[in-house]
């Protein structure tokens, strides 16, 4: 079991708004109320390079309502959930493809995409919820040339159902 990096039981409902509102926005460009908050809801320390990720999921979570206790699913696997609907186009899954090549940048430009993401995810079904710490270890790691974190995303989102069925079966 792993060692939760934030707890938003400590926040006011007003803190939790204000990292409402920095959802998809990079730290740095946040007021600071949202980086009060932020500071003030970790458990485990984190270092400073590590910030602007554990800041934009941690953003991404307060989307949510906790109390309505939703069911927490890596945020690659609700993916594939909705880019294995038949009703998803060819254009979203490309653009899923896309992402996967863009680095983390302090532009924000694949935060806002990720967030976007995220906000489609609360509007289809809310009763499931990325687990945001996992987001943040992999947005942490998202710019490693190895490109791991890319390569597992797309693994689970686009491997082929038959294969996960022969899995399960072994």
């Amino acid at each position: 079991m792993r060692e939760h990096k934030w707890d938003l039981t400590r926040l006011s409902s007003g803190e939790i708004s204000a990292l409402k509102r920095s959802a998809g926005t990079m730290k740095d460009s946040c007021g600071v109320d949202a980086i009060e908050a932020f500071y003030k809801s970790l458990i485990t320390s984190c270092r400073p390079w590590e910030e602007e990720y554990w800041f934009a999921a941690l953003c991404m979570q307060c989307l949510w309502r906790l109390e309505d206790h939703p069911q927490v699913k890596p945020f690659e696997e609700i993916l594939r959930q909705t880019y294995q609907d038949s009703e998803t186009s060819d254009s979203s899954k490309k653009q899923c493809i896309n992402y996967m090549d863009m680095p983390w940048g302090k532009d924000g430009f694949l935060l806002g995409k990720i967030c976007h993401l995220a906000r489609k995810m609360r509007a289809e079904n809310a009763a499931l919820m990325p687990d945001f710490e996992r987001l943040a270890e992999d947005l942490t790691h998202w710019n490693r040339p190895e490109r791991s974190v890319q390569r597992k995303w797309m693994r689970t989102i686009f491997v082929n159902d038959n294969q996960n069925n022969e899995k399960e079966k072994n």
